[in-house]
């Protein structure tokens, strides 16, 4: 059974593991520890069976937008829906902060993020050139609104 909990100290050797795992340029141990004490920092993580870390999100609280700064869900957890579970997750957390856009950037590459987000009600905005740095990549611009009708949405 996933359950998913607020981002805590104990969480962060588990998530630097599944963030090494899944990206070629990875936060530092230092960043998850600093977003512990973020004020703007809205966090969530995935347990699996009440012990293991399956995934997270990261996301920055700026009053009326949701950031989402950073969602990875560990390799072998992919395609058991972890990733719908976090991002119900914060759409709770900003309803009932009313919080009316979600915004995040993706790599051009990662098809399957793309059309996940896509399914989510997230819409293509725009490119960022350049973006990423390990491999060299430009970024694609998402966002969403708060009224988004959107499949998967729980009300």
């Amino acid at each position: 059974m996933v359950q998913i909990v607020p981002f805590a100290k104990e969480h962060i050797d588990a998530i630097v593991k599944i963030e090494n795992e899944s990206f070629g340029d990875p936060w530092s141990k230092k960043l998850f520890d600093d977003l512990l004490v973020n004020e703007y920092a809205v966090s969530f993580v995935a347990a699996v069976d009440d012990a293991e870390i399956a995934g997270y999100l990261i996301a920055y609280d700026l009053v009326i937008e949701l950031q989402i700064l950073n969602i990875a869900v560990k390799g072998s957890k992919r395609r058991e829906k972890i990733a719908t579970k976090l991002f119900d997750a914060i759409f709770d957390y900003a309803k009932s902060e009313n919080i009316e856009e979600f915004t995040l950037e993706v790599r051009t590459s990662n098809t399957a993020a793309i059309e996940f987000y896509k399914k989510l009600g997230f819409e293509i905005d725009g490119v960022r050139k350049n973006y990423y740095k390990n491999p060299k990549e430009d970024a694609i611009l998402m966002s969403r609104g708060r009224f988004c009708v959107c499949p998967g949405d729980r009300g």
